[in-house]
Protein backbone atom coordinates (compact mmCIF):
# COMPACT_ATOMS: atom_id res chain seq x y z
CA UNK A 1 0.00 0.00 0.00
CA UNK A 2 0.63 3.62 -0.60
CA UNK A 3 0.99 6.36 2.04
CA UNK A 4 -2.62 7.41 2.32
CA UNK A 5 -3.98 3.52 2.52
CA UNK A 6 -1.64 2.92 5.28
CA UNK A 7 -2.97 5.57 7.35
CA UNK A 8 -6.48 5.05 6.59
CA UNK A 9 -6.10 1.20 7.50
CA UNK A 10 -4.84 2.16 10.39
CA UNK A 11 -7.50 4.49 11.43
CA UNK A 12 -9.94 1.91 10.60
CA UNK A 13 -8.26 -0.75 12.23
CA UNK A 14 -8.80 1.56 15.60
CA UNK A 15 -12.27 2.06 15.53
CA UNK A 16 -12.18 -1.41 14.88
CA UNK A 17 -11.65 -2.39 17.84
CA UNK A 18 -14.26 0.05 19.57
CA UNK A 19 -16.73 -1.53 17.20
CA UNK A 20 -16.22 -4.90 18.54
CA UNK A 21 -15.71 -4.60 22.30
CA UNK A 22 -18.98 -4.50 22.65
CA UNK A 23 -18.66 -8.64 22.75
CA UNK A 24 -15.45 -8.62 24.65
CA UNK A 25 -15.12 -9.53 28.76
CA UNK A 26 -14.64 -6.86 30.82
CA UNK A 27 -10.88 -7.26 30.97
CA UNK A 28 -10.07 -6.76 26.92
CA UNK A 29 -12.86 -3.73 26.82
CA UNK A 30 -10.86 -2.25 29.42
CA UNK A 31 -7.73 -2.84 27.32
CA UNK A 32 -9.56 -1.83 24.43
CA UNK A 33 -10.78 1.88 26.39
CA UNK A 34 -7.07 1.88 27.65
CA UNK A 35 -5.99 1.45 23.87
CA UNK A 36 -8.42 4.04 22.20
CA UNK A 37 -7.50 6.03 25.10
CA UNK A 38 -3.89 6.12 24.33
CA UNK A 39 -4.23 6.72 20.65
CA UNK A 40 -7.10 9.34 20.19
CA UNK A 41 -4.72 12.31 20.93
CA UNK A 42 -2.17 10.48 17.90
CA UNK A 43 -4.46 10.44 15.28
CA UNK A 44 -3.07 13.07 13.35
CA UNK A 45 0.47 11.12 13.70
CA UNK A 46 -0.87 8.12 10.97
CA UNK A 47 -0.14 9.06 7.89
CA UNK A 48 3.36 10.45 8.70
CA UNK A 49 4.23 7.44 11.19
CA UNK A 50 2.46 4.73 8.78
CA UNK A 51 5.09 5.57 6.13
CA UNK A 52 7.82 5.87 8.34
CA UNK A 53 9.07 2.22 7.07
CA UNK A 54 9.28 3.46 3.97
CA UNK A 55 10.19 7.09 3.73
CA UNK A 56 13.08 6.81 6.39
CA UNK A 57 13.49 3.05 7.30
CA UNK A 58 13.78 2.30 3.62
CA UNK A 59 13.82 -1.38 4.43
CA UNK A 60 11.54 -2.02 1.48
CA UNK A 61 14.32 -1.23 -0.31
CA UNK A 62 15.95 -4.51 1.57
CA UNK A 63 12.97 -6.74 1.25
CA UNK A 64 11.91 -6.58 4.56
CA UNK A 65 7.91 -5.58 3.49
CA UNK A 66 7.56 -8.94 1.89
CA UNK A 67 7.44 -12.45 1.49
CA UNK A 68 8.37 -13.65 -1.42
CA UNK A 69 7.16 -17.23 -2.38
CA UNK A 70 6.74 -19.35 -5.34
CA UNK A 71 5.82 -22.54 -6.03
CA UNK A 72 8.84 -24.66 -6.50
CA UNK A 73 10.20 -25.30 -10.38
CA UNK A 74 13.79 -26.17 -10.32
CA UNK A 75 15.16 -29.36 -8.36
CA UNK A 76 16.73 -26.92 -6.05
CA UNK A 77 13.75 -25.06 -5.36
CA UNK A 78 11.54 -28.63 -4.69
CA UNK A 79 14.29 -29.75 -2.08
CA UNK A 80 14.09 -26.48 -0.03
CA UNK A 81 10.29 -26.12 -0.74
CA UNK A 82 7.98 -26.50 2.68
CA UNK A 83 4.41 -26.63 3.00
CA UNK A 84 2.77 -23.35 5.16
CA UNK A 85 0.53 -25.28 7.62
CA UNK A 86 -0.17 -22.20 9.80
CA UNK A 87 -4.09 -20.95 8.23
CA UNK A 88 -5.48 -17.42 8.42
CA UNK A 89 -8.40 -17.27 11.03
CA UNK A 90 -11.82 -18.56 9.58
CA UNK A 91 -13.40 -14.80 9.91
CA UNK A 92 -11.18 -13.17 7.35
CA UNK A 93 -11.99 -13.53 3.59
CA UNK A 94 -9.50 -13.31 1.09
CA UNK A 95 -9.45 -16.93 1.31
CA UNK A 96 -13.17 -17.39 0.57
CA UNK A 97 -11.97 -15.99 -3.25
CA UNK A 98 -9.36 -18.45 -3.67
CA UNK A 99 -11.11 -20.92 -6.39
CA UNK A 100 -8.53 -24.14 -5.99
CA UNK A 101 -7.91 -24.16 -1.99
CA UNK A 102 -5.83 -27.33 -2.61
CA UNK A 103 -3.17 -24.79 -3.66
CA UNK A 104 -2.58 -23.73 -0.22
CA UNK A 105 -1.38 -27.05 0.71
CA UNK A 106 1.16 -26.92 -1.62
CA UNK A 107 4.90 -26.87 -1.03
CA UNK A 108 5.87 -22.97 -1.82
CA UNK A 109 9.65 -22.21 -2.23
CA UNK A 110 10.98 -18.53 -0.05
CA UNK A 111 13.04 -17.59 -2.93
CA UNK A 112 14.74 -14.25 -1.40
CA UNK A 113 14.23 -15.07 2.59
CA UNK A 114 12.56 -11.69 3.13
CA UNK A 115 11.45 -10.88 6.67
CA UNK A 116 8.49 -9.49 6.60
CA UNK A 117 6.85 -12.27 9.32
CA UNK A 118 9.97 -11.81 11.06
CA UNK A 119 9.61 -7.87 11.10
CA UNK A 120 6.01 -8.18 12.66
CA UNK A 121 7.19 -10.56 15.20
CA UNK A 122 10.11 -8.13 16.57
CA UNK A 123 7.74 -4.98 16.68
CA UNK A 124 5.42 -6.46 18.65
CA UNK A 125 7.75 -7.64 21.32
CA UNK A 126 9.61 -4.13 21.18
CA UNK A 127 6.32 -2.48 21.64
CA UNK A 128 6.07 -4.76 24.61
CA UNK A 129 9.40 -4.10 26.30
CA UNK A 130 8.75 -0.44 25.30
CA UNK A 131 5.60 -0.70 27.61
CA UNK A 132 6.70 -2.52 30.56
CA UNK A 133 9.85 0.02 30.76
CA UNK A 134 7.88 2.63 30.24
CA UNK A 135 5.13 1.51 33.42
CA UNK A 136 8.69 1.23 35.30
CA UNK A 137 10.65 4.34 35.34
CA UNK A 138 9.44 7.63 36.38
CA UNK A 139 8.92 10.26 34.18
CA UNK A 140 12.07 12.24 33.05
CA UNK A 141 13.86 8.99 33.37
CA UNK A 142 16.48 8.98 30.41
CA UNK A 143 16.00 5.72 29.80
CA UNK A 144 12.15 5.89 29.40
CA UNK A 145 10.06 5.27 26.32
CA UNK A 146 7.45 7.95 25.60
CA UNK A 147 3.84 7.82 23.97
CA UNK A 148 5.06 8.99 20.60
CA UNK A 149 7.92 6.70 20.32
CA UNK A 150 5.27 3.65 21.19
CA UNK A 151 2.88 4.74 18.73
CA UNK A 152 5.08 5.29 16.09
CA UNK A 153 6.13 1.42 16.77
CA UNK A 154 2.44 0.69 16.73
CA UNK A 155 2.22 2.43 13.45
CA UNK A 156 5.15 1.07 11.75
CA UNK A 157 3.53 -2.61 12.40
CA UNK A 158 0.43 -1.61 11.01
CA UNK A 159 2.49 -0.62 7.79
CA UNK A 160 3.95 -4.43 7.87
CA UNK A 161 1.10 -6.38 8.37
CA UNK A 162 -0.84 -4.40 5.60
CA UNK A 163 1.57 -4.89 3.23
CA UNK A 164 1.35 -8.55 4.30
CA UNK A 165 -2.34 -8.76 2.95
CA UNK A 166 -1.30 -7.09 -0.61
CA UNK A 167 -0.31 -10.09 -2.91
CA UNK A 168 2.33 -8.79 -4.91
CA UNK A 169 4.12 -8.67 -1.79
CA UNK A 170 3.80 -12.41 -1.41
CA UNK A 171 4.70 -13.51 -4.93
CA UNK A 172 8.33 -13.72 -6.16
CA UNK A 173 7.90 -12.74 -9.70
CA UNK A 174 8.33 -8.92 -10.30
CA UNK A 175 5.50 -6.99 -10.48
CA UNK A 176 6.67 -3.72 -9.89
CA UNK A 177 9.91 -3.08 -12.69
CA UNK A 178 9.16 -3.32 -15.77
CA UNK A 179 5.92 -4.43 -14.98
CA UNK A 180 3.76 -1.36 -13.53
CA UNK A 181 1.03 -4.13 -11.37
CA UNK A 182 1.76 -3.36 -8.19
CA UNK A 183 2.03 0.35 -8.08
CA UNK A 184 -0.85 0.92 -10.32
CA UNK A 185 -2.86 -1.41 -7.50
CA UNK A 186 -1.31 0.56 -5.16
CA UNK A 187 -2.52 3.69 -6.69
CA UNK A 188 -5.73 2.59 -7.60
CA UNK A 189 -6.24 2.14 -3.75
CA UNK A 190 -4.99 5.51 -2.94
CA UNK A 191 -6.96 7.11 -5.59
CA UNK A 192 -10.23 6.11 -4.10
CA UNK A 193 -9.64 7.39 -0.33
CA UNK A 194 -8.65 10.61 -1.53
CA UNK A 195 -11.82 10.60 -3.54
CA UNK A 196 -14.40 9.91 -0.92
CA UNK A 197 -12.75 10.97 2.44
CA UNK A 198 -11.63 14.43 3.59
CA UNK A 199 -8.45 14.63 3.51
CA UNK A 200 -5.54 18.10 4.19
CA UNK A 201 -2.78 17.53 2.13
CA UNK A 202 -0.99 20.26 3.51
CA UNK A 203 -1.04 18.95 7.14
CA UNK A 204 -0.94 15.31 5.69
CA UNK A 205 -4.10 13.96 8.15
CA UNK A 206 -7.52 13.15 7.40
CA UNK A 207 -10.62 14.95 9.25
CA UNK A 208 -13.28 12.65 11.27
CA UNK A 209 -16.74 13.06 12.10
CA UNK A 210 -18.54 13.02 15.17
CA UNK A 211 -17.64 9.44 16.59
CA UNK A 212 -13.58 10.42 15.63
CA UNK A 213 -14.12 8.38 12.16
CA UNK A 214 -12.44 9.51 9.00
CA UNK A 215 -15.22 11.32 7.08
CA UNK A 216 -16.75 11.13 3.81
CA UNK A 217 -16.93 13.88 1.73
CA UNK A 218 -20.73 15.08 1.68
CA UNK A 219 -20.72 15.66 -2.05
CA UNK A 220 -19.18 12.33 -2.54
CA UNK A 221 -21.43 10.39 0.01
CA UNK A 222 -24.12 8.73 -2.50
CA UNK A 223 -21.58 7.06 -4.85
CA UNK A 224 -19.76 5.74 -1.70
CA UNK A 225 -22.16 3.26 -1.13
CA UNK A 226 -20.74 1.63 -4.58
CA UNK A 227 -16.99 2.12 -3.73
CA UNK A 228 -14.86 -0.86 -2.91
CA UNK A 229 -14.20 0.88 0.77
CA UNK A 230 -17.59 1.01 1.53
CA UNK A 231 -17.72 -2.35 0.55
CA UNK A 232 -14.68 -3.35 2.82
CA UNK A 233 -16.47 -1.90 5.60
CA UNK A 234 -19.57 -3.36 5.23
CA UNK A 235 -17.93 -6.90 5.37
CA UNK A 236 -16.42 -5.80 8.63
CA UNK A 237 -19.96 -4.99 10.04
CA UNK A 238 -20.79 -8.26 9.15
CA UNK A 239 -18.42 -10.68 11.16
CA UNK A 240 -16.92 -10.35 15.12
CA UNK A 241 -14.17 -11.61 16.59
CA UNK A 242 -13.43 -12.23 20.15
CA UNK A 243 -9.75 -12.44 22.16
CA UNK A 244 -11.43 -15.02 24.28
CA UNK A 245 -11.74 -17.43 21.48
CA UNK A 246 -9.05 -20.04 21.53
CA UNK A 247 -9.66 -20.35 17.61
CA UNK A 248 -9.16 -16.90 16.90
CA UNK A 249 -5.17 -16.85 15.43
CA UNK A 250 -6.29 -19.87 12.98
CA UNK A 251 -4.94 -22.84 12.45
CA UNK A 252 -1.75 -23.40 13.92
CA UNK A 253 -0.39 -19.76 14.42
CA UNK A 254 1.20 -19.43 17.87
CA UNK A 255 2.87 -16.21 17.47
CA UNK A 256 2.13 -12.92 15.17
CA UNK A 257 4.87 -14.26 13.03
CA UNK A 258 3.01 -18.22 12.26
CA UNK A 259 -0.52 -15.29 11.57
CA UNK A 260 1.70 -13.44 8.97
CA UNK A 261 3.11 -15.85 7.23
CA UNK A 262 -0.26 -17.59 6.94
CA UNK A 263 -1.72 -14.35 5.68
CA UNK A 264 1.11 -14.14 3.07
CA UNK A 265 0.34 -17.49 1.75
CA UNK A 266 -2.98 -16.80 1.14
CA UNK A 267 -1.67 -13.73 -0.60
CA UNK A 268 0.67 -14.97 -2.73
CA UNK A 269 -1.78 -17.63 -3.85
CA UNK A 270 -4.66 -15.12 -4.67
CA UNK A 271 -1.92 -13.51 -6.78
CA UNK A 272 -1.06 -16.42 -9.16
CA UNK A 273 -5.45 -16.20 -9.96
CA UNK A 274 -4.98 -12.23 -10.51
CA UNK A 275 -2.12 -13.38 -12.76
CA UNK A 276 -2.16 -16.59 -13.71
CA UNK A 277 1.17 -18.33 -13.46
CA UNK A 278 0.43 -19.31 -17.11
CA UNK A 279 0.89 -15.82 -18.06
CA UNK A 280 4.24 -14.87 -19.43
CA UNK A 281 6.97 -12.63 -18.22
CA UNK A 282 6.55 -10.23 -21.47
CA UNK A 283 2.96 -10.62 -21.40
CA UNK A 284 2.42 -9.47 -17.60
CA UNK A 285 5.34 -6.86 -18.44
CA UNK A 286 3.15 -4.94 -20.32
CA UNK A 287 0.00 -5.65 -18.53
CA UNK A 288 -1.97 -2.19 -17.29
CA UNK A 289 -3.94 -3.75 -14.52
CA UNK A 290 -6.27 -0.15 -14.51
CA UNK A 291 -6.62 0.00 -18.08
CA UNK A 292 -7.91 -3.57 -18.75
CA UNK A 293 -11.51 -3.60 -18.00
CA UNK A 294 -11.67 -7.79 -16.69
CA UNK A 295 -8.08 -7.25 -14.52
CA UNK A 296 -10.09 -3.93 -13.27
CA UNK A 297 -13.02 -5.92 -12.53
CA UNK A 298 -10.79 -8.41 -10.68
CA UNK A 299 -9.12 -5.58 -8.96
CA UNK A 300 -12.28 -4.13 -7.53
CA UNK A 301 -13.24 -7.71 -6.54
CA UNK A 302 -10.74 -8.35 -4.44
CA UNK A 303 -10.01 -4.98 -2.97
CA UNK A 304 -12.80 -4.97 -0.78
CA UNK A 305 -11.86 -7.84 0.88
CA UNK A 306 -7.94 -7.31 1.17
CA UNK A 307 -8.93 -4.04 2.94
CA UNK A 308 -11.38 -5.30 5.38
CA UNK A 309 -9.11 -8.03 6.29
CA UNK A 310 -5.83 -5.75 6.71
CA UNK A 311 -8.03 -3.92 9.10
CA UNK A 312 -8.81 -6.93 10.78
CA UNK A 313 -5.55 -8.43 11.11
CA UNK A 314 -4.07 -4.98 12.45
CA UNK A 315 -6.67 -4.80 14.72
CA UNK A 316 -6.16 -8.20 16.03
CA UNK A 317 -2.49 -7.75 16.30
CA UNK A 318 -2.59 -4.40 17.88
CA UNK A 319 -4.58 -5.84 20.58
CA UNK A 320 -2.71 -9.06 21.43
CA UNK A 321 0.67 -6.77 21.10
CA UNK A 322 -1.03 -4.04 23.61
CA UNK A 323 -2.01 -7.22 26.30
CA UNK A 324 1.47 -8.22 26.01
CA UNK A 325 2.90 -6.27 28.90
CA UNK A 326 -0.11 -7.36 30.73
CA UNK A 327 0.14 -11.49 30.47
CA UNK A 328 4.17 -11.00 30.75
CA UNK A 329 3.39 -9.23 34.35
CA UNK A 330 1.34 -12.11 35.22
CA UNK A 331 4.14 -14.82 34.18
CA UNK A 332 6.30 -12.89 35.86
CA UNK A 333 5.15 -12.36 39.21
CA UNK A 334 3.76 -16.40 39.08
CA UNK A 335 7.54 -17.34 38.56
CA UNK A 336 8.61 -15.12 41.27
CA UNK A 337 6.19 -16.40 43.55
CA UNK A 338 7.20 -20.07 42.65
CA UNK A 339 11.02 -19.16 43.52
CA UNK A 340 9.74 -17.79 46.49
CA UNK A 341 8.17 -20.72 47.72
CA UNK A 342 10.76 -23.08 46.60
CA UNK A 343 13.16 -20.68 48.70
CA UNK A 344 11.00 -21.08 51.82
CA UNK A 345 10.84 -25.08 51.85
CA UNK A 346 14.97 -24.68 51.76
CA UNK A 347 14.82 -22.44 54.08
CA UNK A 348 13.14 -25.11 56.62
Amino acid sequence: MKKIGHAWVGLMALYRLNFLKSGFNDYYKKQVDKFMDFFDKHKDAFVQGAWFPDSVISDNLAGAHTYKLKFPESESEKSKAINIKDRTPSHLSCQSLIKDKARLNKKVYNQYKYTLPDRCEALSHSIRDMILIQKKEPKGSDIMFNDDQITLYFLMLSHYIADAHVPPHSDARDFYDPSSIHPDMEKHWDKEILKYYVYDNDREVFDYDVKGVPEVKEKKKDSFEDSFLNKALKILEQRKWNPTDKKLPGTGNVKIYDYLKAVCLVSYVMSTEFIPLSMSKSEYNKLEILKEKPYLDKLNELSPHVFADAIDSIALVWLVTWDKYNKLKEEIAKKKEEIQKSKNKKGK
